[in-house]
């Protein structure tokens, strides 16, 4: 899917170029004559017998974006997913398949803590897959001080490799389960430098009297050594 990014003196684009020319498909006409909630304004030209999808992004951050600065706690996944939940449900009041909302971070766009998804007719992964893509983002970015966040991310992730899953059952379900423990190989190893110096400490704190005993030993029973 070839991508490019278009600025002029009031707007900013994303463009997406289709593998055809869909002047008459109805889905475009539909995205074109419609401002659906939590879709990208989305204009298309006709180039070269191909389809090109203007979709306005002016004053709008990619999460891809976002997230390269910081990370992602439960609130921001929990929000995310429930907006995805939202457009899936819009789209389809105007005819269109739910298959075209694009998952990847990159055509994920946020103003105002407002989410806004491209559609695109012509993506041919499924919504699904496109979900379990987004997991995976989830898993890279969420903040591991967050156990809430991780347990989350992890679960999400966990359940989409299931066939004919529902990513609203699985929200829901993660949501009510306990957050697991998981530890980092840093927090390992920190663990084990702090057991490894309470040994020592212990050790250091009863040599003065192991060696007392030893001398005592030595004195009492002094005509044995050497047996």
């Amino acid at each position: 899917m070839k991508t490019y990014y278009k600025n002029d003196l009031k707007k900013s684009f994303l463009i997406i170029e289709g593998e055809e020319d869909a002047k008459g498909d109805f889905q475009n006409k539909m995205l074109e004559e419609n401002e659906i909630p939590g879709v990208l304004v989305t204009s298309i030209k006709y180039i070269d017998n191909k389809s090109h999808y203007y979709y306005d992004i002016s004053g709008k951050v990619s999460l891809q974006s976002i997230y390269e600065k910081e990370k992602m706690s439960k609130e921001h996944i929990k929000s995310l997913v429930d907006a995805v939940l939202q457009v899936m449900k819009d789209v389809p009041k105007y005819m269109l398949d739910g298959h075209g909302i694009l998952l990847e971070p990159e055509y994920i766009f946020m103003e105002k803590e407002q989410y806004y998804f491209c559609y695109f007719p012509q993506n041919e992964l499924e919504i699904t897959k496109e979900f379990h893509h987004l997991t995976e983002f989830f898993v890279r970015e969420v903040d591991y001080k967050d156990k809430e966040g991780v347990h989350l991310a992890y679960t999400l992730h966990k359940e989409t490799m299931e066939e004919h899953y529902s990513i609203e059952k699985i929200m829901e379900n993660a949501l009510e389960e306990e957050p697991i423990e998981i530890v980092t190989y840093e927090q390992k190893m920190e663990e084990q430098t702090s057991v490894n110096i309470k040994i020592a400490e212990k050790k250091e704190m009863w040599e003065p009297v192991k060696r007392l005993l030893e001398k005592t030993k030595r004195e009492r029973w002094g005509r044995w050594e050497g047996l």
